[in-house]
């Protein structure tokens, strides 16, 4: 009776209901079009605040384009009636990249552009032996497959490439990376690792963003892959506040590393979900 007096309040049915009035603990939801699931983590969000107590800023909201974070927050303000709330609004890139900026003082410059990923590429490419047949053809696939070796965390000696042969592509990632390196660069993917590699060098800075982000909500969740997983877990524990929403039938990021699978492994990493 409870869930439905929430619900209805809410403007919500049984099942949104349910999931708004969630409060600690791992929680999956499985929401397909058109379910409202907007609403729902809207309405959570308000929830979160209104009933629990729990203070703005240690809520953050993760989602995959800026457009749709946009839009969660603009949904989240009509609830709250205009009134600005320092919720944390932000996408997986976004987040991660704003972490680093804190620890390493990083700013726009540092960041590698497709431009200058794409030259760096072609001189290591002409001075493989490879046989290259389209050059930007070539050059694309192989910018898919490092960043699938960087979002998957893939070991690369056993990575095998798809493009050109296993040894060719190991030679061109390792001498990328070097070019990257010496230009003090990071590239889209980097935003990711890099932020994986800081929390678990820096248990101390991992602490400190842990209790800032004490309930953590995340749409579009079948679209997450295993580095944005990995940190995304080791940012909710001790208290395991995570709250992911997901449809398995409308991953469309399998070319970032994407893995539909993962929804179905949070279940096994949180068994009392």
């Amino acid at each position: 009776m409870e869930i439905l007096k929430i619900g209805e309040s809410m403007g919500l049915n049984r099942a949104q209901g349910m999931a708004a009035a969630h409060k600690d603990g791992p929680c999956l939801v499985l929401a397909g079009p058109g379910s409202g699931k907007t609403l729902t983590i809207a309405r959570r969000i308000e929830y979160l605040i209104t009933r629990y107590k729990v203070r703005p800023e240690e809520i953050l909201v993760i989602t995959f384009t800026k457009y749709a974070a946009k839009e969660m927050k603009e949904r989240f303000l009509r609830i709250m009636g205009g009134v600005k709330v320092p919720v944390t609004f932000g996408t997986f890139h976004g987040i991660y990249y704003g972490i680093l900026k804190w620890a390493y003082r990083r700013g726009p410059h540092n960041i590698l552009s497709e431009e200058e990923k794409y030259g760096m590429l072609r001189q290591i490419v002409s001075r493989q032996e490879a046989e290259v047949f389209d050059e930007e053809d070539f050059l694309q696939g192989i910018v898919t497959e490092i960043g699938t070796v960087k979002n998957q965390r893939a070991d690369l000696e056993e990575y095998q490439a798809k493009h050109c042969p296993a040894e060719t592509f190991r030679c061109i990632y390792r001498e990328y990376e070097t070019m990257r390196k010496e230009a003090k660069k990071i590239d889209f993917d980097d935003m990711l690792v890099l932020c994986y590699d800081l929390f678990r060098r820096r248990p101390d800075v991992l602490k400190l963003w842990q209790e800032k982000f004490r309930y953590i909500l995340v749409d579009e969740f079948q679209d997450i892959n295993q580095v944005q997983y990995d940190v995304i877990r080791m940012l909710a524990a001790p208290e395991h506040n995570l709250f992911v929403v997901g449809d398995d039938d409308q991953s469309i990021y399998g070319f970032r590393g994407a893995d539909v699978k993962l929804m179905f492994r949070f279940l096994k990493d949180y068994p009392g979900a």
